[in-house]
């Protein structure tokens, strides 16, 4: 079975997360700032924040947006993973889903509605969104950049385009702890309520002997064993990016039969997933048949059409993409050995 995601776990990740444990569990290890600084420095922003999975991140987030800024009413992409709009009701915003692009996938400022006060922005498949364009509402934006770590928008890693940025190191992401998340922004009181939500609302300020509460909170802390697992990829990236970039050439090249997601010339995508879209009436076909072939696929299905969540106008781009797409193997271990196999069984299928 080649897998639809699969991680590049080395020696040298191995040998930092036994390093980590040696000197004791819990989340105030030496790796948890390594990792901060060297995330930092890697996407030119003054707050890196590490938490507990990338759903943790978008809570924290938009807590603490709501409290800064005093929004209550958020758009939220609805081809998107369902986990962007329910982080941000989690926070107690009013979600409004929105309409994509049909080329890109993406939101683009056309879809943003009158009456909201904030803005979530999904980099759909680890392609960045056109922020020059959102911008120009002047409304704050918070970026669900789970899936982009990596990218570049203009010349520029993603992670300091917008108010706050969040990533997810989940399994099938470019690098990964298992789970794990992490806030970035440039905003220092941003960053404070960040941190203190994430830490029982602890105060900034309180001595270590003090049980000190300034803010609400909950604990969505990252254990030290975890971003001593991410510290080595970080290094990895690059090269994990351009090989990606390498088989989606080649899937784009051979299967030109099918509309794929466009990327901008302003950007880089780290291809996190490259999806194909075929015939509504054939989808499920071709998914099944790649399957009965030893090929996982995953096939992405807007929040819109998710039983608990409904869209407030019709979204037919969210709709057309969701029922027609095929997400195909693109993570850090396929070969090309893989990627030849996966096309020769689609185009078996065709014929």
């Amino acid at each position: 079975m080649i897998q639809w995601d699969d991680q590049d776990i080395r020696d040298v990740d191995v040998k930092n997360v036994l390093s980590s444990l040696g000197k004791g569990v819990g989340a105030k290890g030496n790796y948890i700032k390594l990792v901060q600084d060297k995330f930092s420095n890697l996407l030119n922003v003054k707050h890196c924040i590490l938490t507990a999975n990338g759903t943790a991140s978008i809570i924290a987030a938009a807590f603490a947006l709501r409290e800064k800024y005093k929004i209550k009413n958020i758009a939220v992409p609805s081809f998107s993973f369902i986990a962007s709009a329910n982080a941000a009701k989690f926070a107690g915003l009013n979600v409004h889903l929105i309409d994509c692009d049909i080329n890109t996938w993406n939101i683009n400022l056309e879809n943003i509605p009158s009456n909201i006060d904030a803005i979530m922005s999904v980099d759909v498949g680890g392609l960045p969104v056109n922020y020059d364009n959102l911008k120009k509402t002047k409304l704050p934006i918070l970026a669900d950049s789970a899936e982009s770590m990596g990218s570049f928008y203009k010349g520029q890693l993603v992670g300091s385009q917008a108010d706050i940025h969040t990533f997810s190191f989940q399994r099938s992401k470019i690098i990964t702890s298992g789970e794990g998340g992490m806030i970035a922004t440039n905003n220092d009181e941003l960053a404070d309520l960040c941190r203190s939500f994430i830490n029982h609302g602890y105060s900034s300020n309180k001595k270590s002997y003090e049980y000190i509460h300034t803010n609400f909170g909950l604990n969505f802390r990252m254990c030290d064993a975890e971003a001593a697992l991410l510290y080595s990829q970080i290094d990895r990236i690059p090269d994990y990016v351009k090989r990606r970039n390498e088989i989606a050439s080649k899937y784009k090249r051979v299967l030109n039969k099918y509309a794929t997601q466009h990327i901008p010339e302003y950007s880089l995508s780290n291809y996190f997933f490259f999806g194909i879209l075929c015939h509504p009436y054939k989808r499920n076909k071709l998914a099944d048949y790649l399957l009965k072939n030893n090929i996982s696929v995953k096939c992405w299905t807007s929040i819109h059409q998710q039983k608990q969540w409904t869209a407030r106008k019709l979204l037919p781009n969210s709709t057309h993409i969701s029922q027609s797409n095929i997400l195909l193997p693109i993570h850090n271990k396929v070969t090309d050995l893989d990627v030849e196999y996966i096309i020769q069984t689609i185009r078996s299928f065709d014929d």
